[in-house]
């Protein structure tokens, strides 16, 4: 099949089904409900990942701003508390306006996009009655939630 035959719709030359007639065929049998699904979760990727992303930007530039002209010392390292622990202590940081606090709190949100976007995918599979697809997502969101778990 030659390239000329993807701006057409039907068949090819030789009786070869069209690539393009697929796969409109397919997009356009989706359901009203899979179209809002769909737009629902490409939303929130699209904005969690620009929320995380601008609340690292704003953590770095503070940082910047502060500390940018002081010279670099590599000869000492001295390390930061972990504030991952206590997420209250996140919270007073961001209050205070703790660079490295916005910097950690952009990487939390960069880290819960995904794990939010399984447990709205649950949520979506039971409302269309798809209880296959709820079984996968809850074991997947159960192995998230887990591995957060055992990480303390």
């Amino acid at each position: 099949m030659h390239l000329s035959n993807f701006d057409h719709f039907g068949s090819g030359e030789n009786g070869e089904p069209n690539i393009s007639k697929s796969i409109c065929e397919n997009d356009c049998t989706k359901t009203y409900s899979e179209q809002k699904f769909e737009l629902l979760i490409s939303n929130l990727l699209k904005y969690g990942i620009v929320s995380s992303c601008s609340t690292v930007l704003i953590g770095g530039i503070l940082y910047l701003v502060r500390y940018g002209a002081e010279p670099a010392n590599y000869q000492f390292f001295q390390g930061q508390p972990s504030v991952l622990g206590a997420p209250s202590l996140v919270i007073r940081g961001i209050l205070s306006g703790s660079h490295n606090s916005i910097i950690i709190f952009g990487l939390l949100q960069l880290i819960a996009v995904p794990v939010i976007r399984v447990a709205v995918s649950v949520f979506a599979f039971l409302w269309q009655r798809d209880f296959t697809y709820t079984v996968m997502t809850l074991l997947a969101l159960s192995g998230l939630v887990y591995s957060f778990v055992a990480a303390y």
